[in-house]
């Protein structure tokens, strides 16, 4: 039996300032600030064995906020 593991990307996008940011939680670790945006962070998880399995989206005013659900076997 396969067994995974998760990791989240998460956004957040601010229209007005134009100020964004993309995080990532990996197993076992705490949210980290990451270099790039979000096709250059969700390749390079892609990269590293990471496949998408879930995105959620949604706003409030000129914020924006998404959230993607990342898995891989767990070796």
């Amino acid at each position: 039996m396969t067994s995974w593991e998760y990791a989240s990307v998460i956004t957040a996008n601010d229209a007005q300032s134009q100020r964004a940011g993309v995080s990532v939680k990996l197993p076992g670790g705490t949210l980290e600030r990451q270099a790039g945006d979000t096709s250059s962070v969700l390749n390079r998880l892609g990269a590293e064995g990471w496949e998408l399995v879930s995105y959620h989206s949604s706003g409030a005013g000129t914020w924006g906020f998404e959230q993607f659900w990342l898995k891989r076997p767990v070796e």
